[in-house]
C-alpha cells in the first residue's frame, strides 16, 4: 500500500510507530511480516519540490481485505497485486534485478538514498509460495459444517464454532439452500398459523412470541429473509400487510416454499407462524386491497385478541371438524 504525504496525515512510518499500530495483528499472528520504505514522487509540484510517499508491505498467512487493511491506515491507497512478496519486496526497494524493472525502468527515479529511506524489516520473509491447504483437514471441516446445518445450526452458531470461514458466509447459505430443499421439497408441514391482533407499546410486543434461537422475526420487510436459517418459528412483527397476496398464501399454506433473498434464497423450514399485528383482522386486510380475507382466514389456525399485556387474551380457535371458530383460552399465559 502506499501513503502520500505520511508526515502530513500524521503517520509514524518508523519501525516502532508502525508495529506499535499493528500489535494486536502482530500479536493475534494475523500480520507476520512488515517492510516500510519512503519514496519521492516523479513528477514535482509547482515549486519543483517531489513529493514523498511510504510503501508499507503487510503480510497477512490468511485471506484478508481492504476494510482491515483501511481500518489501521485509513489515508493509504490500497492496489491490487498479482506479485508475490518476493517481487513486491523488489520493486519497493527499487531492485533492478526484479521483474517490475523490465516494464516501469522510470520508476527507479523514485529511489532515494539508503540515509532518506529509512527502509526498515519486520519478521520472517515469506518464501512468496502459496499455503497448500490440507485436504483432510478441509474435507473433515466440510463434513463438520454438513452435520451441523443438518441437526439444526444457525449460520451464526456455525460460523462462532468454524470462525475460519467467517468470510464464506454466502456460501454457507448456498449450502444450506441445497440441503433444505432436498429434504423439504416432499414434506407437507402442517403450520400453526396464528394471527395476533395487539395494539400494544413497542416495549411489549416482544413477550407475545418466545425469543429463543428457533424463532426467526421479521421486522424489516425489504429482504425479510436475508438471515433466516431454518428456525422452527416465525414471527411477523407489526404486520399490516407487507407481503404481497401470493407471497402471504406461500407463507402460510405448508407446501415446499423457497424464501427470496439477496445472497441465497432460503428454504421454509419453519412449523409455527405468528403474525402479530395493530390491526384487527378485518382491518389488516382492508389495508390491503388485494387480501381476501374470507381465503386467508382458512390459512390461520387461531386468532388470539390482546387488549393489555397483562390480560390472558382471547383464543378462537378453527375446528377442523366443524369449521366453525371457538373462543377458548388456548395459550399460556406471557409473563412479564
Amino acid at each position: 500500500m502506499t501513503i502520500n504525504n505520511p508526515s502530513a496525515h500524521g503517520v509514524d512510518i518508523t519501525k516502532k510507530g508502525i508495529l506499535c499500530l499493528l500489535t494486536k495483528e502482530i500479536d493475534g499472528k494475523r500480520i507476520t511480516y512488515v517492510a516500510c520504505i519512503l519514496e519521492q514522487s516523479l513528477i514535482t509540484d509547482e515549486k519543483g519540490n517531489h513529493t514523498l510517499h511510504a510503501h508499507i508491505i503487510l503480510y497477512f498467512p490468511e485471506q484478508a481485505y481492504g476494510s482491515q487493511v483501511h481500518k489501521l491506515f485509513p489515508t493509504a491507497a490500497l492496489q491490487d497485486c498479482a506479485a508475490n512478496i518476493i517481487s513486491v519486496r523488489q520493486y519497493i526497494m527499487k531492485d533492478p534485478s526484479g521483474a517490475w524493472y523490465k516494464a516501469h525502468p522510470e520508476k527507479i527515479a523514485e529511489k532515494l538514498p539508503d540515509h532518506e529511506a529509512c527502509f526498515w524489516e519486520w519478521g520472517i520473509i515469506p518464501d512468496g509460495k502459496r499455503k497448500k491447504v490440507n485436504a483432510t483437514e478441509q474435507n473433515r471441516l466440510g463434513a463438520d459444517i454438513v452435520q451441523a446445518i443438518r441437526v439444526g445450526k444457525s449460520d451464526a452458531e456455525i460460523i462462532a464454532t468454524y470462525p475460519s470461514i467467517w468470510h464464506r458466509s454466502a456460501e454457507l447459505r448456498k449450502i444450506r439452500y441445497t440441503m433444505m430443499s432436498q429434504k423439504y421439497r416432499t414434506i407437507y408441514r402442517n403450520l400453526n398459523c396464528i394471527y395476533i391482533e395487539a395494539n400494544l407499546p413497542p416495549q411489549e410486543i416482544h413477550k407475545l412470541y418466545p425469543t429463543s434461537s428457533e424463532t426467526y422475526v421479521v421486522s424489516d420487510y425489504t429482504h425479510p429473509w436475508d438471515s433466516y436459517s431454518a428456525e422452527e418459528t416465525v414471527v411477523f412483527l407489526n404486520y399490516v400487510g407487507q407481503f404481497s397476496w401470493y407471497d402471504i398464501r406461500r407463507y402460510l399454506d405448508g407446501c415446499f416454499c423457497t424464501l427470496s433473498a439477496r445472497f441465497s434464497d432460503a428454504v421454509a423450514c419453519y412449523r409455527n407462524v405468528l403474525i402479530i399485528s395493530p390491526l384487527s383482522f378485518k382491518d389488516m386486510c382492508s389495508n390491503t386491497k388485494d387480501y381476501n380475507p374470507s381465503i386467508l382466514i382458512k390459512y390461520l389456525t387461531h386468532v388470539r385478541v390482546y387488549s393489555t399485556i397483562g390480560d390472558d387474551g382471547v383464543d378462537y380457535f378453527l375446528d377442523p371438524e366443524t369449521g366453525h371458530w371457538k373462543r377458548i383460552y388456548l395459550l399460556p399465559t406471557h409473563d412479564d
